[in-house]
Order: structure tokens, then sequence, then C-alpha cells
């Protein structure tokens, strides 16, 4: 694992919060380096979460990639039943986290009425005009875990994940 490569891409999220990006980048390590490790130091998040076997290594890698971004507040976890509001509300904390100077309309959001995949679809359309791409984490789950990259950064952030072993989409 090339740690340039891996502060690189939470930096695509974390922006400029080197913080951040120090703590994020120390725990992606640990689950990409010794995935026995990170399961006993975050045994604890991960249990709740209902995990408490030892995953398989890309279910892990993934895990801990959505654990690490929600501890910092960089990634909003969109449930089938939420609103179009509540998407836009969702998304204006991430910008507010990343200190963005934007925010997501809820008229826009509000594109289509249909959940799942189709409001994602109508929720990046309302992000293209802010230059932001939608990032959806692969988790098997009842849940969309979503960020936030810059648009310009989108196809950065697709390969640096391929390069580390993660799993994602950027719309």
């Amino acid at each position: 694992m090339n740690d340039t490569t891996l502060t690189q891409f939470v930096q695509l999220f974390t922006l400029t919060d080197a913080t951040a990006t120090q703590r994020i980048t120390e725990r992606l390590a640990l689950a990409l380096g010794n995935p026995a490790a990170y399961q006993e130091q975050f045994a604890e998040e991960l249990e709740e979460r209902g995990i408490v076997a030892t995953l398989p290594a890309q279910e892990l890698r993934d895990v801990a990639l959505v654990d690490a971004l929600l501890s910092e507040d960089l990634l909003w976890e969109y449930d089938l039943q939420d609103t179009a509001a509540d998407m836009a509300e969702g998304l204006n904390e991430l910008l507010a986290q990343q200190k963005r100077t934007t925010s997501v309309k809820v008229a826009r959001a509000a594109g289509r009425s249909v959940g799942g995949p189709e409001q994602l679809d109508a929720l990046q359309e309302a992000l293209e005009p802010l230059g932001l791409a939608l990032v959806l984490l692969t988790l098997d789950s009842d849940a969309y875990p979503l960020s936030l990259v810059a648009e310009e950064q989108a196809e950065a952030a697709r390969q640096l994940a391929k390069e580390l072993g993660f799993e994602l989409a950027v719309y």
C-alpha cells in the first residue's frame, strides 16, 4: 500500500482539514495493512453495526472507509425512506463539514419523487451545477453511504479507490 496514494484519496473528502486527513488515513492504513488489528481495535464500532465475526478483507475495507468518513461527519447514509428534503439536508451538512460555500437546494434535489437509485440520479443532477459529484460507497446494507467530491476529481476518486482496493461509485 502506498501511503501517498491513501492520503491523496482521503484528501478528496477532507479537502484542507489536515487533522481529519491524518486520522482517516491512519485508520484506513490499519484496515488495509493489518485487518485483524483493525477488527480488534474497532471491535466495539463494528459490533454496533452488527458485525461480530471476522470479515473478508474486501468487506472490511469498505466498512472501514464508511466508518472512517462517518467518524469525521464526511459521509451521510441515505435511507430509502428519506425524503428529498432529508437528502438535501444531509448533503448540506457534508458540504458544511467540508467547508464548501455552496448548498443543495431542496427543489432541485426533489427532481423525482421515487426513492432509491433514481433519487440518487436526481440528486447528482442537482449537484452538477455546483461542480460536485456524488460518491456512493459500496456496502451490503439497507442504506446508501454517500459523500461528495469535486466533479473534476471524480475520475481521480475512482482510480485511487480502485488502486487502494475500495469499492465505490461516483455519479
